[in-house]
């Protein structure tokens, strides 16, 4: 058994929701909606966040596109870069063209089945396994300049380096010919007592991991959780989308 909670916000600066997300249930991409929370009985769960980038022709509609494609083939199929690369290739087909060619979306997908699960992700939309005992790890890989850079040898981790670097360096593009994008891919345990975080960079751009960290509690259920974190967003200023899903192994 699962327990999925979520929440999803425009922040206080945009006009607009650039964020999509899938629930386990259905694709939302709303300006706001409340945070939720409901029991997940099945054998395999999938879920997804991805967020637009702003400065992209029609980010809202890359994003929705890509969460409503990954959502209908379901939580049967293993989450793999092959399928990245698929979905990719029909948000080429359905917008590489016109006045929406090159609208840009990232990704995070997670499939729990078993006692594992799968991460996928494109750009900077991340994933986090809380494990029972309160380790935190990040599944997801932020392509960025600067990681590819430590990548190459060229700068070093845990070097401060201007704002510049932290651009992204990988997402999916409705363009045919933007189609060598990295995808990273990892399989993790996901046990009893077990939490799983995805979310879109309006969350862990505001909350350090440090202050995510501080604000969690096991004790407390998903959806208290997701609330406790959203609050903290929203006074932090909530300067950008946001979209949050926690997902508790029962």
């Amino acid at each position: 058994m699962f327990t999925i909670a979520y929440t999803h916000h425009r922040g206080k600066r945009s006009p607009h929701q650039q964020d999509a997300l899938w629930n386990g249930r259905q694709a939302i991409q709303e300006k706001a909606i409340a945070s939720a929370a409901y029991p997940c009985h099945a054998d395999s769960l999938l879920l997804a966040v991805a967020d637009g980038i702003a400065n992209s022709p029609s980010p809202h509609l890359a994003s929705r596109f890509v969460i409503e494609t990954l959502g209908q083939m379901g939580s049967d199929a293993p989450l793999t870069p092959r399928l990245v690369r698929d979905i990719h290739g029909r948000l080429c087909d359905r917008y590489a063209k016109g006045k929406t060619l090159g609208s840009t979306t990232t990704l995070v997908a997670a499939r729990c089945a078993g006692d594992a699960c799968e991460i996928v992700n494109v750009g900077d939309s991340r994933a986090y396994r809380i494990s029972a005992t309160g380790e935190w790890t990040q599944l997801s890989r932020d392509h960025t300049l600067l990681n590819d850079l430590i990548d190459e040898g060229m700068a070093e981790s845990g070097v401060e380096y201007a704002g510049l670097y932290q651009m992204l360096a990988h997402c999916l593009a409705a363009d045919h010919e933007e189609d060598s994008f990295a995808v990273h891919h990892c399989r993790t345990p996901f046990l009893r007592g077990d939490n799983l975080l995805l979310c879109s960079d309006g969350l862990h751009d505001v909350l350090s991991d440090e202050k995510l960290c501080g604000l969690f509690d096991a004790s407390i259920s998903p959806l208290d959780q997701v609330k406790r974190w959203r609050k903290a967003v929203m006074a932090a200023g909530a300067p950008d989308n946001f979209s949050i899903i926690l997902a508790r192994r029962g």
